[in-house]
């Protein structure tokens, strides 16, 4: 007599949705290219490349709020002109 293994019912589980904001998701990759542009033409002053990318990383996003910011500015000077 063959032996019939019985099926377990599997339950299926909905995906947990993550709340991320936009602003984690988009990535600044000109900004980040900015900044580490400008600080090596500081000079590394004895800093590791990879210190000085690691602080770009983590402050592109930042520097590319600031620098729409500063966009927003000029043309409020401009349409005000």
């Amino acid at each position: 007599m063959p032996v019939v293994k019985k099926k377990k019912a599997v339950k299926k589980t909905k995906a947990r949705a993550v709340n991320k904001s936009p602003q984690t998701k988009l990535k600044h990759s000109v900004a980040y290219y900015d900044c580490c542009s400008s600080e090596t033409k500081k000079g590394l002053k004895g800093v590791k490349i990879t210190q000085i990318c690691h602080h770009c990383k983590h402050n592109s996003q930042k520097l590319a709020i600031a620098k729409v910011h500063d966009r927003e500015v000029e043309k409020q000077k401009v349409a005000n002109a």
